[in-house]
């Protein structure tokens, strides 16, 4: 009867070791498989990924499919605002703006040709935008809260106003002397918006083209011309026969233009626009295509890190 008692005590402390070991085993099992979890995470976030080396597959550098398949932006641009958009002597886009988006291009596809430019003007580049003609507005997009209700802005890029340019021997000398003279505005530009509201008496006439706007004003068919200060600036230096008067007034910060309810490009524009800020690029830009434009200063026109 005792013999029987202590094999089964003896088979009773066997099982309990067996059980102990098993245990044991388990918790190194489950120690060794917490800490490759916990080794890996770090390994992942300190090893740059492709898409964090590559701004076309970043999460705030992402295009919408239907363009990244295309393979292209199609964006619309000016093609007479020099130096912000125009083409070269050999018919090539160039400027400001159109540095801008070749630097888009590169992000998304890793090439600044990635682009095709469609030529807009005041006008017509909503219209283009609303009906899908192009992806975005990169052509001297100002900021206003009537243009709000139709695209959604991208942050802005640039900030400029508009001045007022006459012959050397005109008698204007400040915008309140512009009523009651005929004067040659952008039709759908932000100084024409400017003097409707502020100068309503002035005789404005409405041209679209600002090769049209410099033709008219040679031609002496107008007293004055109001309109964006860079580009006058850029014009006086070749027609010295004409000069700016007055203060630089209707600033618009320009930004591009999306079409509503397009987050992902929106987003894509933005990314990319805040990199250039952080690389410095839009001083760059401005170096190579505006190192001076009369009395104003390039480069507190321009975003700096």
């Amino acid at each position: 009867m005792k013999k029987a008692v202590g094999n089964k005590a003896a088979i009773t402390l066997l099982m309990v070791l067996v059980c102990i070991l098993a245990l044991a085993g388990c918790g190194n099992n489950a120690a060794s498989n917490t800490g490759s979890a916990t080794n890996a995470a770090p390994g992942a976030s300190s090893e740059p990924t492709a898409s964090s080396t590559a701004p076309a597959t970043s999460d705030s550098l992402a295009l919408p499919e239907a363009v990244k398949e295309r393979g292209k932006l199609v964006v619309g641009v000016k093609v007479d605002y020099p130096p912000l958009g125009y083409l070269d002597e050999n018919g090539n886009n160039a400027g400001y703006e159109i540095g801008v988006v070749r630097k888009m291009a590169e992000y998304a596809f890793g090439d600044p040709n990635a682009v095709e430019f469609i030529p807009v003007n005041a006008t017509n580049r909503i219209p283009y935008l609303t009906s899908k003609k192009i992806d975005f507005i990169a052509a001297t997009l100002g900021v206003t809260e009537e243009r709000k209700k139709q695209l959604d802005f991208t942050t802005t890029f640039f900030d400029g106003g508009a001045v007022t340019v006459v012959p050397q021997n005109s008698g204007i000398t400040s915008i309140p002397d512009l009523a009651g003279k005929k004067v040659i505005v952008i039709k759908g530009s932000t100084g024409s918006t400017y003097l409707e509201e502020n100068v309503p008496t002035a005789e404005q006439m409405k041209i679209e083209s600002n090769a049209d706007a410099f033709r008219a004003l040679k031609d002496g068919r107008a007293d004055a011309m109001f309109h964006d200060a860079v580009l006058m600036s850029e014009f006086i230096k070749t027609s010295p026969e004409y000069k700016i008067v007055g203060e630089q007034v209707a600033f618009a910060p320009m930004a591009m233009g999306a079409r509503k309810n397009e987050p992902e490009m929106l987003n894509f524009l933005n990314g990319s626009l805040e990199k250039m800020r952080q690389e410095d690029y839009f001083k760059v830009l401005i170096e190579e295509y505006l190192p001076k434009a009369g009395d104003l200063d390039p480069m507190e026109m321009i975003p700096r890190p």
